[in-house]
């Protein structure tokens, strides 16, 4: 038996690294409308962990989480499975009458917070020149860790993306191309070295299309799940996937990009397995195709479920 939870704030809380964590009211918000959004991917057996089950209608159990340490007292035989882990989720099982045994160590989110921090990616694709050859080189990101280093940065890279360590789904992204005045920049920067010690900075890009390759992670070994696209703001904020079966969407990405999908996926899986050895679980990895088809392979990495999964479908 799983026992399943949609909680779409991990990043916040993980980026807070801490065990007592309220996220914005926005996030809330859409915790609690999509409170069975794991219908999607649950099996014959599993449980979905709400906040009240009264007048809500599922095929599979519902499960307060007043009623969680009953759930525990029934049954060995379950596993927790929620959209992200972190600190403060971990704590609130605790508090609930979870067995801590049922529950990751804390040494495990620490991981994964240092894993999802997006100077990862500067190693990611740095990885990526190293083994994709010359005809695919693609920018590495920097980590600016002062107000002046990111307007240094920022005048001599027009246009481009600066980035909160960690954030979930484009938010904590700004497009400085976009309308952005130089104080409005800096003080978006001052705002997030303040809160979270640095900001990522990435050279500029005219973005035609949004893909993400899904994977798994068990005992060192990635599991390649499946190729999924997104629609995305022009401020980098994701809006929605595109329903589409593996095979249209193969086609698609190779009729635009420059590196063949089958090859992307094969370089990525050594490069997934040799960074983020020691993480058991599940990962999506964001990528753009530029205008001039070229790839940027390693846009994000999300250590968690991600929509895209939800869409993946033969």
């Amino acid at each position: 038996m799983r026992l399943l939870l949609f909680n779409p704030e991990t990043e916040y809380a993980l980026a807070s690294g801490a065990s007592f964590y309220t996220p914005p009211a926005s996030v809330e918000k859409l915790r609690k409308e999509h409170e069975l959004l794991p219908e999607a991917w649950a099996e014959k057996g599993d449980c979905i962990l709400v906040d009240k089950t009264e007048g809500m209608d599922s095929l599979f159990r519902l499960v307060e989480w007043s009623g969680l340490s009953d759930l525990f007292k029934e049954t060995e035989d379950i596993s927790i499975e929620p959209w992200g882990w972190n600190h403060a989720l971990i704590r609130r099982f605790a508090l609930a009458g979870v067995p801590a045994r049922f529950l990751p160590d804390e040494s495990k989110i620490d991981l994964i917070r240092t894993l999802a921090h997006r100077r990862i990616t500067i190693s990611l694709n740095s990885l990526w020149n190293e083994c994709a050859g010359v005809c695919s080189r693609v920018d590495i990101p920097v980590e600016l860790k002062s107000e002046k280093d990111c307007m240094a940065y920022y005048r001599s890279n027009k246009g481009c993306w600066m980035k909160a360590p960690w954030s979930s789904s484009g938010r904590g992204v700004i497009n400085t191309g976009a309308d952005m005045t130089e104080e409005l920049v800096r003080q978006w920067c001052h705002g997030i070295i303040r809160r979270q010690g640095s900001v990522m900075g990435e050279t500029g890009a005219v973005r035609i299309a949004d893909f993400a390759t899904e994977w798994r992670l068990n005992n060192g070994v990635a599991e390649y799940i499946g190729l999924s696209s997104f629609t995305t703001s022009g401020r980098g904020k994701y809006v929605s996937n595109h329903v589409k079966c593996q095979s249209e969407l193969r086609r698609e990405f190779d009729s635009i990009s420059a590196v063949r999908i089958e090859y992307v996926t094969s370089v990525q899986k050594e490069i997934i397995e040799k960074i983020y050895a020691g993480y058991d679980g599940l990962l999506g990895v964001d990528m753009i195709v530029e205008d001039n088809h070229m790839l940027r392979p390693f846009v994000e990495v999300n250590l968690r479920r991600t929509m895209g999964m939800l869409y993946i479908q033969e």
